[in-house]
């Protein structure tokens, strides 16, 4: 018993100090992507700020991250980054898990200079990544309709740079389309998801086609 004992105090004693030089080697447990991933959900899964998680990794919130790409999930910073949108101070407009826009339901909310649409709302977070967009398209349901008539084409064909409008709801819900695999895959940056306000890449790959109603594009001139 004492010889079993003496060895399985030297296992642990040497497994202790392996453990110790591992532990210097490697400052960060690693995550890869999957299918889905986005950011904010890889975030919180591991209790960690989404624009923390993309310093760490040299990326921002607004890049793409795809299946198969490692990314440390813990650990010391490589870089601080100023985060313009984070803790919004703006209460949800409604009971809704989804809180979808409207130009007159939040009439003194702050606005952002060159951005008429409400902090905080969709509306707002599209204008803020797509400058082309006008301050006038009003709700977000209305904003293909609006686009239209302004000459800017309109499609049912997801592509980078376009702009997704979906007309369920009662107020509709746009994002800015960041990435695309396919007419039911895409990825989007976008605000007032699930009571989120800030802009930000929620959902990772998703089917457009199966959220809010109908989905159009709006594509820049």
């Amino acid at each position: 018993m004492k010889k079993t004992f003496a060895k399985a105090t030297l296992g642990l004693t040497s497994t202790a100090f392996l453990a110790t030089i591992g532990a210097q080697a490697v400052h960060a447990d690693s995550y890869v992507v999957q299918q889905g991933d986005s950011f904010f959900a890889i975030a919180s899964a591991n209790g960690m700020n989404p624009y923390e998680l993309a310093a760490n990794n040299g990326k921002t919130i607004f890049d793409t991250i795809n299946p198969g790409d490692v990314l440390q999930v813990n650990g010391t910073a490589l870089a601080q980054t100023y985060n313009p949108y984070s803790a919004p101070a703006y209460k949800a407009t409604s009971d809704a898990v989804l809180v979808s826009d409207t130009e007159d339901v939040v009439l003194n909310t702050p606005t952002d200079y060159g951005n008429s649409y409400p902090i905080g709302q969709c509306t707002w977070g599209v204008k803020e990544m797509a400058p082309w967009a006008s301050n006038w398209w009003g709700n977000a349901n209305t904003w293909a309709i609006n686009a239209g008539a302004q000459g800017y084409a309109t499609g049912n064909v997801p592509v980078p740079g376009a702009i997704a409008v979906w007309d369920g709801g009662e107020y509709g819900h746009v994002a800015y389309v960041t990435d695309v695999q396919s007419d039911s895959s895409i990825q989007v940056l976008e605000a007032n998801y699930n009571r989120q306000k800030q802009i930000n890449n929620y959902r990772g790959y998703f089917n457009p086609n199966e959220f809010m109603g109908e989905v159009t594009y709006i594509y820049p001139n």
